[in-house]
């Protein structure tokens, strides 16, 4: 099991794992020690969890973390480029500080690989599970659409196994896609001509559009 480190990303990492086993506040709460109103200001963000609070969240999220990693998670923070780390689920559970800025590629377009959110994320999972057992290197692109006009987000990941689950890291990049490059999800064994995931046949991740930020800048 995996986790974000910074005190930041806590909050919302007991969210996604709260609505991913089905538990409400109210049991996160005394299973915590804290009322169901500090447990939303975790989740919302309005409020940070102390050290020994934190402590608690990282055993119930995620457990006992494995060396390998702890290393994996300190290489990506600590990278200079576009680097996500990605889980099993395809969870984004550590990124370099470039992703991670405020205003920065995941603060808009994160909710790409937030399963309570793109409901397409849980077959790509699938998808990635089956292609890791057998490749080192998977391309990814996800076409989507921001302020009316068409986007991809792209990635080429490095598989690596940790005590029997995959893990994949990589450089991501999300911007305009004028040509209409990307039309499908496709996740696939990189230098292999993409083909259809069966995700596009799920709610299309373009459905949340609406709901981005407005986005300035050059693309990321």
């Amino acid at each position: 099991m995996t986790q974000m480190s910074d005190i930041g990303d806590l909050g919302d990492a007991l969210r996604r794992f709260r609505i991913r086993a089905r538990i409400n506040q109210e049991a996160i709460a005394r299973t915590l020690g804290v009322s169901q109103g500090q447990i939303s200001r975790w989740e919302s963000g309005r409020d940070a969890p102390r050290a020994h609070n934190a402590e608690a969240i990282r055993a119930l999220v995620w457990g006992r973390r494995d060396e390998q990693v702890e290393a994996l998670l300190a290489y990506v923070e600590g990278a200079h480029g576009p680097l996500a780390l990605f889980d099993a689920r395809l969870d984004i559970v550590a990124a370099s500080p470039f992703l991670r800025m405020r205003g920065g590629p995941l603060a808009q377009f994160g909710w790409l690989f937030d399963a309570a959110i793109n409901p397409v994320l849980a077959t790509m999972a699938q998808r990635f599970q089956r292609l890791a057992r057998s490749e080192a290197v998977i391309a990814l692109a996800i076409p989507f659409t921001h302020e009316d006009e068409p986007w991809a987000c792209r990635g080429r990941l490095s598989v690596a196994a940790v005590a029997s689950e995959p893990y994949a890291i990589g450089e991501m990049s999300f911007a305009r896609d004028p040509r209409h490059a990307v039309t499908t999800i496709t996740l696939e064994a990189s230098g292999v001509v993409p083909a259809r995931t069966g995700a596009e046949n799920a709610p299309n991740a373009t459905a949340r559009a609406g709901a981005m930020p407005t986005r300035t800048g050059p693309d990321w």
